[in-house]
């Protein structure tokens, strides 16, 4: 069966045309599109099918919440493009029999099962337990979270909007600042713990405006200010994570994901990282007992839609 997969964000999109056969995917094209430099995903799709057959099915995993229609469908807008989804009008612009929309970390969650064992790599071993509830958390232009049964039914959540906890006072002294700066009321996680949020802290910090794509590199060259803010920044990375699995206790692993962690696995593995991460008082030795690993395969939410688009039926079934 031949299908299409997208992976949608604000700033960039990955489109897949694949076939599945005896659960492989064969991919037959991909190609990355600037989000902003189309009106609507259809006009994206029908470029990128143009003068080849058209798929029997789609699915499209978005940077946003996903809402089911009661006559059917599912409706999603992506944050940071004026797009808004709706999977019965995309399946009638594109001519595309089956048209689905998941959250971009259930496409995360779903490309779970086509990694291969160099596409991760584990940070703490833990005590794995098989059978036991799994989760994905992805950090990169934002923060998003899903959660994986182990039957393979994925729970999206929206937990990047959690409200930030400063630790201790210049963590409090951090939120003040994101709060005068973005002229908020409240701030959520999601604002310091994704890219964004690097360059607030290293601004914060003293270190001036600095793109957040640049400051994990100056801090490699030695750069004081931007060490500074990486080691800040990846204590607030281990925190949140720490906090986010004693919710959900993903004894079958929590895999991490998006372009930060990606990039920063081996600041991961760091004391900065584990310390906050383990630093949660009487639950410590819990902490310390989850599996924790880096996903390095930089396309898996793109995998995990084609797979989702490939297996409807048996899900329908």
């Amino acid at each position: 069966m031949e299908l299409l997969a997208g992976d949608i964000g604000g700033t960039k999109t990955l489109l897949l045309r694949g076939r599945w056969q005896r659960g492989r995917l064969q991919v037959l094209a991909r190609q990355r599109f600037a989000s902003a430099a189309y009106a609507d995903l259809a006009d994206m799709v029908r470029e990128f099918l143009r003068g080849v057959p058209l798929p029997a099915r789609a699915c499209f995993a978005v940077a946003g919440p996903v809402q089911p229609v009661a006559d059917g469908g599912a409706q999603a807008r992506i944050t940071n493009l004026p797009w808004e989804l709706d999977s019965r009008r995309l399946a009638q612009g594109t001519g595309i029999g089956e048209v689905f929309l998941i959250n971009d970390l259930a496409g995360v969650a779903h490309g779970v099962a086509m990694l291969q064992a160099a596409d991760v790599v584990t940070v703490q071993a833990g005590a794995e337990q098989p059978g036991r509830l799994r989760a994905v958390l992805g950090i990169g232009t934002g923060l998003g979270m899903a959660l994986l049964s182990p039957g393979g039914e994925v729970f999206p959540t929206e937990a990047g909007h959690l409200a930030f906890a400063p630790l201790d006072d210049r963590q409090g002294q951090l939120r003040a600042f994101v709060r005068h700066k973005l002229g908020l009321e409240r701030v959520s996680v999601e604002r310091l713990v994704a890219g964004p949020g690097l360059a607030l802290v290293h601004e914060f910090l003293g270190g001036g405006v600095v793109d957040p794509g640049d400051i994990a590199a100056l801090a490699d060259a030695g750069d004081g200010p931007a060490g500074e803010s990486m080691a800040l920044f990846m204590a607030l990375c281990g925190a949140i994570v720490g906090d986010l699995a004693l919710a959900c206790l993903p004894f079958g692993g929590l895999y991490l994901a998006g372009g930060v962690m990606q990039k920063n696995r081996a600041r991961v593995a760091g004391p900065d990282f584990r310390r906050a991460f383990a630093a949660k008082g009487r639950m410590a030795g819990v902490l310390r007992q989850l599996p924790l690993h880096v996903i390095t395969e930089p396309q898996v939410g793109l995998l995990g839609a084609a797979r989702y688009a490939a297996l409807a039926e048996d899900r329908a079934g």
